[in-house]
């Protein structure tokens, strides 16, 4: 199997996975390393829909209410691009910003992603204080900020060839 059968069996894996956590999401659940409390109130966290929902603001939209949840603090809004070299970012106005090519990463790398850019909002740098909160979240940030480095060429493709394909009607 060349490179072009691999990109093609892992998106079909991870359409299947997409659905299954959808339908089973107990079985995605996590356990922490923290015994965190949420807040009393929930964290309301407003996504822009500038059309109907897919399956990646679906992604992003779940990942970030849940860690907002669990960090105790929510972003203003979400918004998804399509970056050349950023997988996130935070504004100054409390705004995260995903690379839509995220969404074909692993689960646990799209969350240490959505955690870092969740941490700007208490640190807006990358201070010795920001990398406290980060690892407090995610202790193996150091392995999915490699493993980012080493799949971004992966991600770009897999990221191109969704946005160049057109549905096939069978």
């Amino acid at each position: 199997m060349g490179i072009e059968g691999a990109v093609i069996l892992l998106r079909e894996v991870r359409v299947f996975l997409s659905g299954l956590r959808r339908e089973l999401p107990e079985i995605f659940l996590r356990p922490t390393f923290f015994s965190a409390v949420p807040p009393a109130v929930p964290v309301p966290v407003r996504v822009r829909r500038a059309g109907p929902k897919d399956a990646v603001r679906e992604l992003f939209e779940s990942r970030v209410k849940h860690w907002s949840v669990l960090m105790g603090f929510a972003p203003k809004r979400v918004f998804l691009k399509n970056q050349r070299t950023l997988w996130g970012s935070c504004s100054t106005r409390g705004n995260l910003n995903f690379n839509r090519a995220l969404a074909d990463a692993p689960a646990e790398i799209v969350d240490y992603v959505v955690i870092h850019e969740l941490a700007h909002l208490k640190e807006m740098n990358h201070s010795r204080r920001f990398w406290a909160v980060v690892e407090a979240w995610c202790p193996q940030q150091k392995q999915r900020r490699l493993w980012l480095r080493r799949n971004v060429s992966l991600l770009k493709h897999l990221a191109s060839s969704s946005r160049s394909r057109t549905p096939v009607v069978s």
